[in-house]
């Protein structure tokens, strides 16, 4: 009858049953005493394991659980508050560091405009230099020499392009 055993061979049998060995059993019996702190992880871990309907029988079984071991509800309330506390914290960082990336983005889209702008521009003028040049050139058919001919002006003979001739004196 192992009802009426001794309260030691009792935690040796159940924790050999369990598969944790004798060893074990001071070990259980230590974290049952209170020793170790049971916070918020801990009450969102058993709560995420517990049936969702039936709210109200499932949290005042919890807290009479909690309570048969040494476990004082206000001491998780309290870790839930510095939680709490501690998460908010990090979610203002965050975005105070988003809001310093939107500023880097502005920045970096405001450059771009002026280097589209300044793109466009540079684009503009060289099409009309190249038109300038094109217009300029030769027209197809007539040969380069045909354009170094001096011309007979009211002035003078002029220079063939390209070429300066010093006045006479």
């Amino acid at each position: 009858m192992a009802m009426f055993a001794k309260k030691e061979s009792w935690d040796n049998k159940v924790a050999a049953d369990v598969g944790a060995g004798p060893a074990a059993a001071p070990a259980a019996a230590a974290k049952i005493g209170g020793s170790p702190k049971y916070g918020i992880a801990e009450a969102i871990q058993l709560m995420r394991t517990l049936p969702h309907d039936h709210v109200e029988l499932v949290v005042r079984v919890v807290r009479a659980t909690l309570a048969s071991l040494d476990v004082r509800l206000p001491d998780i309330i309290e870790d839930a508050n510095r939680k709490q506390k501690m998460v908010r914290d990090k979610i203002a960082d965050f975005h105070a560091k988003n809001a310093e990336l939107e500023k880097q983005l502005d920045a970096h889209r405001k450059e771009i405009a002026t280097l589209e702008a300044d793109l466009k521009e540079t684009s503009e003028v060289k099409d009309r230099l190249q038109q300038a040049e094109a217009a300029s050139s030769p027209l197809p058919g007539v040969s380069a020499a045909a354009t170094k001919i001096p011309m007979t002006t009211l002035l003078g003979t002029a220079a063939p392009p390209g070429e300066h001739t010093p006045p006479k004196v």
